[in-house]
Parts: structure tokens; C-alpha cells; sequence
């Protein structure tokens, strides 16, 4: 059998696509600083990702590399590591012949009007987004000299089990004691969406087919995004809540970042909840059948996971939806 080895295999879409690819017959091999065994994977291997001949030692076999890594959300951090992680996971997986997966987001494209697709050209405004195009072009640069086999798989922002911070708990434990949800700069804005296992599903999909490589894929990304109230309306209804909400604007989030580098990280990226952002997956759609959750049944999964009992008709197809359903 094959080995897929994934560099940052014990983070959260690294563990989904670990039990996509299992369930496939896949070996994995989960590769981290500190591993730990997860259902799924076979094998663990001790690397750090900017060390190159650990990393290689670490990734010899392989099929497939994976590199699923998240670093510190701060813009130094960004510039210096993710071009440096790319460049090495490049590096070894050329060495031991592997074909290189590099999961991605779309900061990149800087601002956009209308809708972000494969084919939205780099045009970074900040600093996080230039290290993500470099990263990506240290990636696109050795497929064309073709170096190695890989690719690229861009997912919008998460929704999920994503334990850094997850957006939809933090809405759900206001609204359940009755207080206020609270959202960054705007709520009238659209934001689309990647659902966790949409992410990893589609991951461990495209590691397995060999036409999938030297191109650059979005996540399913359902569509139809919500704005900022309709996704805390939609939490709301889902839970029998009453959906309450309240806007942390620039000055208070400028005031926090004095002493919080994560809000400073998300104060950079303020033009995504500024103005619509939307992320167009149908490449994947038409290539492998690969759609994504509707956001609904994602959400309600979703709060199913963290525990929480949903209202009586969210069960009910189109139930508990309010305003936020009839929009989508």
C-alpha cells in the first residue's frame, strides 16, 4: 500500500483528511515536532518542517506529502515561514520522488469585487497575503520546472471544529445565555465559508487523483454565503435562540490589538469582513464531484459536535431558518 505522509497531520483538517484517506486504504503516516497517534494513521514521524534533512527522513516512502500547517497569526512570523515550510516540504518530497499536496487560504488575491476563483490573479494589500503568494509561488515555480508533481487547495476562511477559534461556538455560547454575538466590522457583508470536512474530504480526494496535480483547486464552499447577521440569525434559529448581535468596530478591535497580536493578525485582514467576500468552488464541483455541505446542515452538525440540542423544527428540512433561509 502507499504511504501518504501529512506534515502537520495532528491539526484539525490534517486529522479529516487522514480519515478520508483510511477509509480509502491509504497508509498515513502523521508527521509533527511532537506526534501523536490519531484514528487512521499507521505510522507517526518526529520532524520539524524547517529542518530539511529531518524532514526528509521523516517523509522517505511516500507517495503523497500533505503540508497542513498552521503558524503563529502574526505577519513576521507568516513572511518568514510559510515560504521556508514550502520550500522545504518542495525539497523533500522532490528527494524521495513524492508528489506534494500544500493546503492552502486565499489571502493572496487581496481584495477582490465579485467572486474569487482559481483563476483570480495574486494581487496582495498586506503583509500575511504576500507571504501566502510567495509560498504558493515557491510551490507553482518548481511544478513548472517541473521538479516535482503537486498542488494547491485553497480553502475560505473555516467553520468547524477548528480549535485556534471557532467561530461558531463562540457565536453559540452568547446566544444560549441570552446575550449578544458579537462580529468584526460589519454584519451586512456576505463571507463565504469552508466546512472542516468539506476541507478534508476534498484533500484526501484530490491527494489520490494523479490528474489533480500541478493545478491549484478551491475547497466546496457552499455557494451561497451569508452575511454576518444572516450566519448569527441562522445559529439562532438552529438553537431556538433569540439571534442578538452586537458589531466590534475599528476603534475597540484597534484598543484590543494593543495587547492582543491575534486581533492585530485580523485588524490587517479587515477588508474580508469590510466588503462581500465570496469564494467560487465549481472547479472541484465539475472536475470530481466534490460539493460542498449546505451551510445549514454544516452549522447544524456542527453545534450537534459541541453539544448542543437544536430547536424542534431545525430537523425538519427548511425548518428554523427566519430571513437568513429565505435569502439563500
Amino acid at each position: 500500500m502507499s504511504v501518504h505522509s501529512i506534515i502537520g497531520g495532528n491539526g484539525t483538517i490534517g486529522e479529516e483528511t487522514t480519515r478520508h484517506l483510511a477509509a480509502a486504504g491509504r497508509q498515513v503516516r502523521i508527521v509533527q515536532r511532537r506526534p501523536r497517534p490519531i484514528a487512521g494513521a499507521v505510522a507517526t514521524a518526529s520532524a520539524d518542517v524547517f529542518d530539511l534533512d529531518g524532514l526528509t527522513r521523516a517523509v522517505e516512502g511516500s507517495e503523497v506529502v500533505y503540508l497542513i500547517i498552521g503558524l503563529p497569526y502574526d505577519a513576521k512570523t507568516w513572511l518568514e515561514g510559510f515560504p521556508r515550510a514550502v520550500s522545504h516540504a518542495v525539497e523533500a518530497a522532490r528527494r524521495v520522488g513524492a508528489r506534494l499536496v500544500y493546503f492552502d487560504n486565499v489571502y493572496m488575491y487581496g481584495p477582490v469585487q465579485g467572486v474569487m476563483t482559481e483563476d483570480t490573479p495574486d494581487n496582495p494589500t498586506t503583509q500575511k497575503g504576500l507571504a501566502r503568494a510567495r509560498a504558493a509561488r515557491v510551490l507553482m515555480e518548481a511544478v513548472e520546472k517541473g521538479a516535482i508533481r503537486g498542488l494547491i487547495a485553497r480553502s475560505a476562511d473555516f467553520y468547524g471544529n477548528y480549535r485556534p477559534f471557532d467561530q461558531v461556538k463562540a457565536i453559540a455560547e452568547k446566544l444560549v445565555k441570552g446575550r449578544k454575538a458579537q462580529l468584526l466590522l460589519r454584519a451586512d457583508k456576505v463571507h463565504s465559508l469552508t466546512y472542516i470536512p468539506d476541507a478534508g474530504r476534498a484533500v484526501a480526494a484530490l491527494g489520490q487523483q494523479a490528474d489533480a496535480f500541478d493545478a491549484i483547486w478551491h475547497m466546496p464552499t457552499d455557494p451561497n454565503a451569508l452575511t454576518g447577521a444572516q450566519l448569527v440569525e441562522l445559529i439562532g434559529a438552529l438553537l431556538g435562540k433569540e439571534a442578538r448581535l452586537t458589531v466590534l468596530p475599528h476603534l475597540l478591535l484597534r484598543m484590543v490589538g494593543l495587547f492582543d497580536g491575534t486581533v492585530r493578525g485580523l485588524l490587517e485582514m479587515s477588508y474580508q469582513f469590510e466588503q462581500d467576500y465570496r469564494v467560487d468552488s465549481s472547479k472541484i464541483a465539475r472536475a470530481y464531484g466534490l460539493t460542498a455541505t449546505p451551510m445549514r446542515q454544516g452549522l447544524a452538525e456542527h453545534l450537534r459536535f459541541l453539544g448542543y440540542a437544536l430547536a424542534a423544527d431545525a430537523h425538519q428540512p427548511g425548518g428554523g431558518l427566519g430571513s437568513a433561509g429565505a435569502s439563500r
